[in-house]
Formats: structure tokens, sequence, C-alpha cells
């Protein structure tokens, strides 16, 4: 029987309202992926705004040296960091990982026996500082009671705060963990004014109870509701893989920074120090975005490799997101360099002598930007191959600042030399993002 325009057979009427229904259902998805990183966009830049600005307001109502002298607090617990022994780093490959191979019992057990230990490694870290804290009001150092107790509170959101975020793997858990985020900044910003009554405990206490509150929220939304118990062999299994991969990032993150600001300490004194405190700021307002950019995607590049098994295919999903968001950073920065010469004299005139470092930290957001397609190295969970980039940088930043010195302040001979590091580590993993891809490509 011939069928006119408007006659259906009942066979092909079936087939054609299932795809009709899974089109509708594609669509809806993809709606809710497009609000979803929408939402997570929008909350990372107020966070990152309100941070930007209450950065400002903290170099207006206090002098480079009160923020230099608070930061020397801050530089031991940046080198501690390295004690979670690579257990967000192996839960932040292996739950996606797992997601891929459909084992939530799996899941379920790295993030308990996770939990167990960063929980320890916190309270001993706590205890710590707690000493130093009662042996400066022992001498009658006031000021360092109060600065190592700020650490106290905060060393909880760098360890189990920092498990917590690693268990952040969904598109909607990215927007739950941009709203804490949120909460913590509008908080932190509101504390700011205080800072002119309280100076120097102000800026203490403006560190501890937003962190307080982070770990509280991050725990309450824990999206891996589970009892924490430890499991040497599961917990072994995540220190094995994520050790090296965290070896590597902390060599590039918190080490790194605090060589920074312990570099500027010893080179140019706690004034400096200041300056480069508000220029940092400024540096992690902008590397937010591309940040937030690397959690959203790295979850999805690990399932998308665990099920494919190609470098190439990963790489090919993420080029144009890198392009664009390289392009934004890059107006983002000549933008911002010509309005610090406008509102820097006027808006935090104390920290005139910081523009030139400032600007230099501004460009730190476009090597962040055009590092995101080396997730993909990160997702084959060969930590030499994910790390090894970071040793140029290692290289080239000292190397660059004492060459440097002859030529600019300490201060400014640090910022330029670590943008220096930076960059070299960029171009040492796209070396081996090409050779791996040609391998591919080649067999």
């Amino acid at each position: 029987m011939r069928l006119t325009t408007y006659e259906v057979a009942p066979g092909n009427a079936l087939i054609q309202n299932k795809r009709f229904v899974s089109i509708r259902g594609r669509i809806a998805k993809s709606r809710h992926t497009i609000r979803s990183v929408m939402a997570l966009v929008s909350s990372n830049v107020m966070s990152s705004v309100l941070s930007a600005i209450g950065g400002l307001l903290v170099a207006r109502f206090l002098s480079p040296d009160e923020t230099g002298s608070f930061r020397v607090f801050t530089i031991p617990l940046t080198y501690l960091v390295f004690l979670h022994l690579g257990s967000w780093d192996g839960l932040w490959r292996q739950i996606p990982y797992y997601v891929g191979k459909q084992m939530p019992e799996k899941v379920d057990a790295l993030a308990s026996a996770a939990g167990a230990f960063n929980i320890l490694v916190s309270a001993v870290v706590s205890c710590g500082f707690i000493f130093c804290a009662f042996y400066d009001i022992a001498h009658d150092n006031l000021s360092g009671f109060f600065g190592w107790i700020s650490q106290v509170a905060y060393c909880w959101v760098i360890f189990y705060g920092g498990y917590l975020t690693s268990t952040y793997r969904t598109l909607h858990h990215f927007v739950t963990l941009s709203r804490v985020q949120i909460v913590q900044s509008i908080l932190a910003f509101s504390m700011v004014f205080l800072l002119p009554f309280l100076r120097f405990y102000g800026l203490c206490a403006r560190l501890a109870l937003p962190s307080i509150l982070a770990v509280w929220l991050y725990h309450r939304n824990r999206p891996l509701k589970v009892s924490y118990r430890f499991n040497t062999k599961v917990l072994w299994e995540l220190i094995k893989l994520g050790l090296p991969l965290s070896f590597w990032g902390n060599l590039y993150t918190s080490v790194w920074v605090a060589t920074e600001s312990a570099l500027v300490l010893a080179l140019s004194g706690v004034f400096d120090l200041g300056l480069f405190s508000v220029a940092v700021v400024m540096r992690t307002a902008l590397n937010s975005l591309p940040l937030a950019i690397w959690q959203v995607i790295t979850p999805r590049v690990v399932t998308a490799f665990a099920r494919d098994g190609s470098v190439c295919k990963v790489d090919a999903r993420i080029k144009w997101v890198t392009a664009t968001l390289t392009g934004f950073m890059i107006i983002l920065a000549f933008t911002g360099s010509f309005l610090l010469e406008i509102f820097v004299p006027h808006i935090i005139p104390k920290y005139h002598a910081g523009i030139p470092v400032m600007k230099v930290c501004l460009w730190f957001s476009v090597v962040e930007a055009v590092f995101l397609p080396t997730n993909a190295l990160f997702a084959t969970g060969k930590p030499w191959l994910f790390g090894r980039n970071v040793i140029p940088g290692m290289v080239v930043f000292p190397l660059a600042t004492y060459l440097l010195l002859p030529m600019f302040s300490g201060l400014l001979a640090v910022a330029v030399g670590s943008l220096l590091g930076h960059t070299a580590r960029i171009l040492a993993a796209y070396v081996d993002l090409i050779f791996l891809s040609r391998r591919e490509i080649d067999v």
C-alpha cells in the first residue's frame, strides 16, 4: 500500500515517536546544561567581583605594612598543603573515572577513606598552629596569637574543605559549590568594613569566620553523604595515584605561591609583600574564571577518556572553549592595565608603587586559560606525563627572577619571573600533548 503525505505506517509512527521523544529529551538536557553553566559562570563572576572589590577596600583601609605583616602568617600553611598526600587529586581523577565505568560503590569507598584522612590532617595541623598561638600569647604577642588562630580555622577549609570540593563532580554540584563560594565571598566582603576599626585583627577575623562558614556549608551540601572510615587499602589506591599528581600540582600551586611571597619578603621586605598581596588578590580574582571552566571540563574529559581512550578526541572537545576564553582574558588584561593607571592613585593611593606588579599579575589569567587543553594529560592518569611540565617552569621561575634583579626591584622581578615560569610550563605541556596526539594518529 502506498502512503500519502499525511499517512504514516503504524511501525513508522512508533519509530518517529521514539525519535521525537529522544530529540525532545536531548533538547531539555541541553537547556538544563546551559542553565547550569550560566549559573556557574555568573556565580563565579560575582564571587570574583566581590573578592576584587574587597581586596581594593582592604588596600584602601590598611597600609602595605599591615597587609604584609598578616600575609607572613599565611606562608607556612601554604607550604603544608602537600600533607593531603594527593587524596584530593586521586578523588578528582577517580570519581569521574569510576562514574564512567558505572561503579558507584567504588566511588563511595574512595570518598569515605579520603574524608577520614583529611579530617585527621586538619586536626593535626590545627594543633600545630594552636601551639604557635599560645607560644606567642605567653610572650605577650597578641597579634601573633590571633594571626596563628586565623590559620587554625583556615586549615580546615584547606584540608577538609579541599576534600569536600573534590567530591563535587556534576554541573548541579558545581552550581551548589559556586553558591557556597558566593556566600563565603559575601561574608568576607562585608567584614572588610570592620578593618578601619580592627586593623590587623580584622584581617584575622576576615579569614577565619568565612572559612568556618564555608566548611560547614560544604559539609552540609556534600554530594556523597558517606560515613568516614579509615580503609588503608582504599586510601593507598588514592595516594598511589594522587600523590604523584599532587606532587606536581603542589609545586605549581601552593609551593610556587608560598615561594613568591617568601622571595618578595626576603628581597624587598614587609612593605613590598603588602603591595604584592593586593596584586595577588587581583590575580586570584581573574584566575577564578579559567579555574571554574577547568573544574567543569575536567570531569567530563576524564569520563570521555575512560569511555573512548583517546586524547585526540578529548582535545577536540575543548579547543574552541580555550580559544574563546583566552581571547576574553586577553581583553580583560589590556582593559585592566588601562584602568589601574586611572583608579589606583585615587582609590588606593598607598599602593601606587604596586601598579607595575599589578599589571604583570593580570596576565596570569591568560596563561591559565591557555592551559585548559592539558587536562587531557591529566585524564590519562599518568602522573609523570601530566606533571613533568612543571620542571621547566620551576627552573625558569627562579632563574628569570635572578637575571631580572639588576633591571627591576625584587618585587617586580619575582612577579615577572613567576609569569615566565608559568609560560614555560604551558609550552612544555603543549609539547607533550602534541607528541601524545601524534602517537595516537600513527597507531
